[in-house]
């Protein structure tokens, strides 16, 4: 793979991981019993990324010559926007009730998909 391939999908890639990384210690944080901060800003974060990565994704298959790519990526693609969407779920909730059970698994899910 040429080198500005790599640099190019590392740039991409950082910062969904940097966020998500945040999320993890954020969540790693509250389960002592303590609230969850708003996690809107990160969440928005994350969101722009997956939106950037899912945007070179799709033009990378439109570009690629390789089967097995064209064929896996789509629902890779669909699955990283369905983690991005479980963490903007969570970070409502989260919004609502600093505590909510149902919304920390959103975000362990949504986390664990990115």
């Amino acid at each position: 793979m040429p080198a500005f391939h790599t640099k190019t999908i590392e740039s991409i890639l950082e910062p969904v991981a940097q966020q998500v990384s945040r999320l993890v210690i954020l969540h790693e944080e509250a389960e002592d019993g303590n609230a969850m901060p708003d996690l809107e800003k990160p969440v928005q974060a994350v969101s722009r990324a997956v939106t950037n990565l899912v945007k070179v994704g799709k033009e990378t298959i439109n570009s690629s010559d390789d089967n097995i790519l064209r064929q896996d990526m789509p629902a890779a693609l669909q699955r990283v926007e369905r983690a991005a969407k479980l963490l903007e779920e969570a970070s409502a909730l989260l919004k609502d009730d600093p505590y909510s059970q149902p919304a920390r698994k959103k975000l362990i899910e949504g986390a664990r998909g990115l």
